[in-house]
C-alpha cells in the first residue's frame, strides 16, 4: 500500500512540475521576444490557449512513456524529451492556425523549444537520479535451462547500464551450491531447490525463461509471487499465440479458439492511414532523397543508386523491397547472403549515415503505395532467412498473417542484438493487439529509435 502511494505521489510531482516548466518555458520566451515586458494582449491571448497546448503536452510526455514508473537508462528519457518537445513544438504551431484566440507571434514557439527542453531536461535528471538512488539496481535471479538462463542474465547486464544486477541463476540441472559458471554468474541451484535459492541471496525480483516445462513453471512463479518478490515470465510462443483467443465449447469441452490476426474492417483503416501518410511523407522525401541519390553517386559512382531485394511479405508473397543502396555494389557476391551487423566493413561512408538516419528506408513509400507494405508491422525478411528462421524458430510462419511494415513493435522495443525469437515474440504482440492507437504509439516510439543508436535497426 504505501509502494503505491508512493508511485502516485511520484506522478503527480512529474505532472505539475512538468506543467510548469511547459508553461514557464513560454514565458521566457515572452520575455525575451519582447525584451523583458509581458504585453497584456500578447499574454492573455497565450493564457487562452495554454490549457490546449498543456493537454498536448501532457499526452505526448505519456506517450513517450514518461509517467510509466520503473527503471530507464538516463539516454532513454532525454530522447523521449526530445521527441516530445519537438512535436510538441509542431503540434502548437497547428493549433495556432486552428485557435481563435491565437493572438501572438509564432516566433514565441520557436524560442520556447529550446528553453522547454532546457528546463524539463534538467527537472527530469534531478527526478531520474533521485529515483535511481531510492530503488537502486534490480537484483534478480534467472530461472532456466543453464544455457538460456546465462543467456538471458549476459542480455541483462550488456544492455542495462547497471539497472539490473544478476544475483545467481537457478537451472535445469542439479549443481553445486555457491558454485559458478564460466561467465562468473553463481549457480545458486535446481529448479527444485528455487525456494531455498531465492531465500539464500537479497533479491527483488525472478526472472523465468521461456524454456521452462509448462508443469514446472507454474508452481515456481507461484513460489516467488508468494515471497512478495516481482515476477517477469518471458512467453514462449504458443502463449502469445493464445493471448486474446475466444473460450468457447466443443461438445461439453472448454476450448480456446484462436482468433484471426485481424479483422477486414481493420485492414481497411490501416490502408486508408497508410496510403494518407505515404502521400504526406512523400513532399518533404523527394528533396532528401535527391540529395542522397548525389552523395551515393559521388561516393561510388559506378553502384546504383536504389537497391532492389525480394523480401517475403504478408500470406508468405514475395514482393520487391526499395532502399537506397547503403553497401558497396555487390556486396554479398562472395558470401552469399548474410545480415547485416552493427559494424559491417560493406557499408559505406554515406550509407552509414543513410542507416542512422533511415533515410534509407524512404524508397519503400513506393512499396507501401503499392500495398506490398503497411508504415507499420513485421519486419519483411530475405527468403533465405525466412526460410532458416522457419527451421529453427517454431511458430514463425505465424507472423506472415499480417502486411509487413517499415517498422514495428520489434523495432521500438527491441535492440540491435535482439534475437530472431525474441522478434517473433514483439511482431506476435503487435498482430494480436493492433489498433490505430498501437501504431500511433509505435510511430511516435520510431522517431525516438532513430535518435537512440542502442536501439533496434
Amino acid at each position: 500500500m504505501a509502494g503505491g502511494i508512493k508511485v502516485r505521489l511520484t506522478l503527480v510531482g512529474k505532472v505539475v512540475g512538468d506543467v510548469i516548466l511547459v508553461n514557464g518555458g513560454y514565458l521566457l520566451a515572452f520575455l525575451i521576444r519582447f525584451g523583458g515586458i509581458l504585453p497584456h494582449a500578447n499574454w492573455e491571448a497565450y493564457w487562452a490557449t495554454a490549457p490546449w497546448i498543456t493537454v498536448v503536452a501532457l499526452i505526448l510526455f505519456y506517450s513517450y512513456g514518461l509517467y510509466t514508473p520503473g527503471r530507464y537508462r538516463w539516454e532513454e528519457i532525454f530522447t523521449s524529451l526530445i521527441c516530445a518537445v519537438a512535436i510538441l513544438f509542431l503540434a502548437s504551431i497547428a493549433l495556432s492556425y486552428m485557435l481563435h484566440q491565437f493572438a501572438f507571434p509564432r516566433s514565441i514557439f520557436l524560442i520556447a523549444a529550446p528553453l522547454q527542453l532546457l528546463l524539463l531536461g534538467l527537472w527530469r535528471r534531478f527526478a531520474w537520479a533521485w529515483s535511481m538512488n531510492r530503488m537502486g539496481p534490480l537484483q534478480l535471479v534467472v530461472v532456466g535451462s543453464l544455457s538460456r538462463a546465462q543467456e538471458r542474465a549476459r542480455q541483462l547486464l550488456q544492455t542495462s547500464g547497471g539497472m539490473y544486477e544478476v544475483a545467481g541463476l537457478v537451472v535445469d540441472v542439479p549443481v553445486g551450491r555457491r558454485s559458478t559458471t564460466d561467465e562468473g554468474f553463481m549457480l545458486l541451484g535446481s529448479y527444485s531447490e528455487m525456494a531455498a535459492a531465492v531465500d539464500s541471496v537479497t533479491v527483488n525480483g525472478v526472472l523465468f525463461c521461456a524454456d521452462i516445462p509448462q508443469e514446472i513453471r507454474v508452481s515456481l512463479v507461484s513460489e516467488a509471487a508468494a515471497r512478495g518478490l516481482s515476477v517477469f515470465v518471458v512467453p514462449d510462443i504458443y502463449e502469445i499465440m493464445l493471448s486474446q483467443s475466444r473460450l468457447e465449447q466443443l461438445d461439453g469441452i472448454p476450448v480456446f479458439r484462436l482468433t484471426g490476426m485481424a479483422s477486414k474492417p481493420s485492414f481497411a483503416w490501416k490502408r486508408l492511414a497508410d496510403i494518407a501518410l505515404a502521400m504526406v511523407f512523400a513532399v518533404p522525401a523527394i528533396p532528401l532523397l535527391l540529395l542522397a541519390a548525389i552523395a551515393i553517386k559521388l561516393e561510388s559512382p559506378h553502384g546504383p543508386v536504389f537497391f532492389r531485394q525480394e523480401r517475403v511479405g504478408q500470406g508468405g508473397k514475395v514482393f520487391q523491397l526499395c532502399k537506397l543502396r547503403t553497401m558497396v555494389p555487390d556486396a554479398e557476391k562472395l558470401t552469399g547472403p548474410v545480415l547485416a551487423t552493427e559494424r559491417d566493413p560493406r557499408i559505406t561512408r554515406v550509407g552509414h549515415v543513410l542507416r542512422v538516419t533511415r533515410i534509407d528506408e524512404l524508397p519503400q513509400l513506393w512499396n507501401v503505395l503499392k500495398g506490398d507494405m503497411s508504415f507499420v508491422g513485421p519486419r519483411p525478411e530475405r527468403p533465405f532467412f525466412v526460410e532458416q528462421f522457419r527451421r529453427e524458430v517454431p511458430g514463425y510462419d505465424y507472423r506472415h498473417q499480417i502486411k509487413v511494415g517499415i517498422t514495428g513493435l520489434a523495432q521500438v522495443e527491441g535492440k540491435y542484438s535482439t534475437s530472431a525469437e525474441d522478434k517473433l515474440r514483439y511482431d506476435l504482440l503487435y498482430a494480436k493487439t493492433q489498433s490505430p492507437v498501437k501504431d500511433l504509439h509505435i510511430l511516435l516510439h520510431t522517431l525516438k529509435v532513430m535518435l537512440m543508436r542502442a536501439k533496434a535497426s
